[in-house]
């Protein structure tokens, strides 16, 4: 793989020169330039010096193309192509700086997405997918196989600098003969099993590399990916990832019936933040998520449609009929009248809790009530009261969500409970081990 070419140097991509073409509408600005890429697998482009003579028209439309602080971002095309045959192309480079000398036009060139296409130095017989990862720890490698191919995930056996790549999930064809549509397939299963591997580290996992590899060619993706962020609270320990990865590998089919709701979840839970009250609220918002998509619209309301309908008009009626009320009170109770058919947050909860039959050990109804309190007050307040004890909140809504996820993936082993301080659980008891 690419990544295990890395040099002394910390380079993913040795530096190597391309000549070619900036692309934008129907103009074109030759351009040479040095790619490379550090540890970090972001794409560097060091662009020589461009010649305005002769093509003012082109480089005045480039100068153009360079977005103004809080606009979107005009991109472009770009084709280049090494000495060797190696091809670089963009259709998202985009314009970070330029300034003039007496040398020409210098420019700053990025992508948000390139494409680096090659041939490789050896015949890979079936189709192969890896993506790397940014401070990946995992031992052992996990190991994984199913229809589409065999899985692997390995990573660094010890701390890892979050943004350097340090592990890979790579999914190789079983069949010689596979599907046309398999890099897709393949595709679709590494991004939601680093999607789960992030769940358990605690922590996004960005990747700024993907490499697909197909008899002698190998076609190499770039990401602007941003940086990584450093694990907290991971539910799963990079010592033991075998079950989770046999499991996310395994019921990726199940997890799709509700894929939205499973990311957006994973997605708020990770938020990276170093303020507790973001930690909290990012936390409800998830489990508010999770409630408002499992729950039918029936369940989610205290009476039926047509039955508040008509509650909701004698309501309305018996406001107007109250003469001392002024009449921006009048319409302020009346506006809240809506508010009143919704089912209270810990209803919503408990109510997940019992469709997908999750254990309550560690968390009854005063816990929840508690954590709705303690959500008014941050958001109507701005913060959480001194009587109130943010942190094993926070923790239990960590715990909720965790419990939450697992099931979805139908997990059955050992997690990592934070409740009370570090200490190992079994799924779908969620009882202590040991």
């Amino acid at each position: 793989m690419l990544m295990n070419e890395t040099s002394e140097a910390g380079c993913v991509l040795q530096p190597e020169q391309f000549i070619g073409d900036i692309v934008i509408g129907s103009q074109r600005v030759a351009v040479s330039l040095t790619a490379s890429a550090s540890a970090s697998g972001r794409l560097a482009l060091d662009v020589e010096p461009i010649s305005v003579s002769g093509c003012s028209g082109s480089a005045l439309e480039l100068m153009r193309s360079i977005s103004r602080p809080g606009n979107t971002i005009n991109e472009f095309g770009l084709e280049c192509e090494s000495s060797d045959g190696k091809r670089l192309t963009s259709d998202r480079a985009y314009l970070a700086g330029y300034n003039h000398s007496s040398e020409g036009l210098h420019i700053q060139l990025r992508t948000a997405e390139a494409h680096l296409r090659m041939t490789g130095h050896e015949t890979h017989d079936r189709p192969a997918l890896c993506f790397s990862l940014l401070g990946f720890e995992c031992y052992p490698p996990a190991h994984a196989v199913l229809e589409l191919g065999s899985v692997v995930a390995r990573g660094a056996t010890r701390s890892a600098a979050t943004n350097e790549i340090t592990g890979t999930i790579t999914v190789q064809a079983s069949d010689k003969s596979a599907s046309t549509d398999w890099r897709q397939q393949a595709e679709r299963l590494l991004t939601h099993l680093g999607l789960v591997l992030g769940f358990a580290r605690g922590a996004p996992l960005p990747v700024p590399i993907t490499e697909f590899y197909e008899g002698d060619h190998v076609d190499v993706t770039f990401y602007e990916a941003g940086g990584g962020h450093p694990s907290e609270m991971p539910p799963l320990p990079h010592l033991n990832l075998g079950p989770i990865v046999t499991t996310a590998v395994a019921h990726v089919d199940v997890v799709d019936a509700y894929r939205e709701t499973f990311e957006t979840a994973i997605g708020w839970l990770l938020v990276p933040t170093t303020y507790d009250e973001v930690r909290f609220l990012t936390g409800m918002t998830a489990l508010e998520s999770l409630a408002s998509r499992f729950l039918e619209k029936s369940e989610s309301s205290i009476l039926g449609t047509s039955a508040f309908k008509r509650f909701a008009k004698q309501l309305r009626a018996f406001v107007d009929e109250q003469e001392y009320l002024e009449d921006t009170v009048r319409k302020t109770v009346k506006e809240k009248i809506p508010e009143l058919n919704r089912r209270s947050f810990s209803y919503k909860i408990d109510a997940v809790f019992e469709r997908w039959n999750i254990s309550r050990t560690l968390i009854d109804d005063k816990v929840l009530a508690r954590l709705v309190r303690l959500r008014n007050s941050i958001v109507h307040q701005g913060g959480a009261s001194e009587s109130e004890d943010l942190w094993s909140s926070i923790l239990v809504v960590r715990e909720i969500l965790v419990r939450f996820v697992l099931a979805m993936l139908q997990f059955d082993g050992i997690y990592q409970c934070y409740i009370g301080g570090r200490h190992m659980r079994r799924f779908p008891s969620c009882e202590p081990v040991g």
